[in-house]
């Protein structure tokens, strides 16, 4: 039997989160059930620019039957995320270290949400179980050829968006899970990001199924999918990542907030022992989605003993709403003494969003501390908080 289904869509208009420890794969016998299969379905891709929009066509084989589905995907969403957007689940910082990747900045950005919508319900549609949807998703994802990013698109690492996946008609194991995420997300299925040695594969919660192999976080049993193989079934895992620890990454669906290239400049207050401190940064919101009633807030607090936080100064100001990708540039004034071992805190808020708290320390030992300071770090990470206003 062959299923055909269509998808459109509306013409588009202008953390490392650990589950507490490390994650060991369980399983009930010592016969390994994963083989890669030496006679693999074909699948057949084609693209075709149609003015104002790509023509996607892809067909391929699940549990013996022949599915195709025809894609039309506007020009101008492919060319925001290729040309707009950046490329990396990573934000470098001043010393070297990183900020949590936000996978799901990638996963679940907002702007094409309708298409992947769409293509979830389709799936949902064609089948009679919960397992079965499951398996025809994984299946669509695995048989888009794996393209290394060196080869496809000529950079050591480019993370795709599952639109560009989806246009481009192969990816990495990275591309190729957060398409398979963002389409399990629209069917609302409970899912983890898995991260392995240089690998990236989903683990889906499976309640309803019987795995040889399996995984828990917290109380959840959570079964392995493999992207990259054709026709690889749920709970099929690589010998190579049997009995080895596991990243596990959880849903995210709050925006990600960064203050890039943090500055600040202080001088004396005349007749006073305060300062004006004068602060500027860039503001960036990764995503996923705009960030609402967004705040920030500064702070002078002094360090002392025993790691006790005394604020000395703290102003909050209220910021325009932050459209997903969006970055802009933002000013702040405090008056604020400022003490041996001061630190200047800046902390971005907003309605259902992540962000770090950014930190500077500022010295206050020498005489005339206050006639003339200045500094600048790029990225300085203190600790991740999660703030929700309502």
């Amino acid at each position: 039997m062959k299923h055909v289904f269509y998808v459109c869509m509306l013409f588009f208009s202008a953390v490392l989160v650990s589950c507490g420890h490390p994650y060991m794969y369980y399983y009930e016998d010592e016969t390994d059930q994963v083989q890669d299969t030496m006679n693999e379905p074909a699948s057949e891709y084609s693209v075709e620019e149609m003015g104002e929009y790509y023509e996607v066509e892809h067909s391929w084989q699940c549990e013996g039957e022949d599915y195709s589905v025809t894609l039309n995907i506007s020009e101008d969403l492919y060319d925001y995320y290729r040309n707009d957007r950046e490329h990396s689940a990573y934000t470098i910082m001043f010393n070297g270290k990183e900020v949590e990747p936000n996978y799901f900045g990638f996963i679940l950005s907002e702007h094409d949400r309708s298409v992947i919508r769409m293509l979830a319900d389709e799936f949902s549609g064609r089948a009679a179980t919960e397992k079965e949807k499951i398996q025809l998703a994984l299946t669509f994802v695995q048989s888009l050829p794996y393209a290394y990013d060196t080869d496809s698109k000529g950079v050591d690492e480019y993370m795709r968006y599952p639109i560009e996946t989806l246009v481009d008609g192969c990816g990495d194991c990275e591309d190729k899970s957060a398409l398979l995420a963002a389409i399990l997300y629209e069917m609302d299925v409970d899912f983890v990001l898995l991260l392995l040695p240089e690998h990236m594969a989903i683990g889906v919660h499976c309640d309803e199924v019987e795995p040889d192999r399996y995984l828990y976080c917290g109380d959840k049993r959570y079964c392995y999918m493999e992207t990259t193989k054709q026709n690889w079934q749920i709970g099929q895992t690589p010998e190579d990542y049997l009995e080895i620890e596991v990243g596990m990454v959880p849903i995210d669906a709050s925006p990600h907030l960064l203050c890039i290239g943090l500055r600040f400049r202080s001088r004396s207050t005349s007749g006073s022992d305060e300062a004006l401190i004068n602060v500027e940064c860039a503001v960036q919101n990764q995503g996923p989605g705009s960030v609402m009633e967004l705040l920030a807030r500064v702070s002078m607090v002094e360090m002392e003993e025993d790691s006790i936080r005394r604020v000395l100064a703290e102003q909050t100001y209220p910021l325009k709403d932050l459209a997903e990708g969006e970055k802009r540039s933002e000013e702040f004034a405090l008056n604020s003494p400022i003490k041996e071992n001061s630190v200047l805190e800046v902390e971005l808020i907003g309605a259902e969003s992540s962000t770090p708290v950014y930190t500077m320390k500022i010295d206050g030992s020498d005489e005339d501390y206050a006639d003339s300071q200045s500094g600048s770090v790029e990225y300085q990470y203190l600790q991740y908080k999660i703030n929700r206003t309502h």
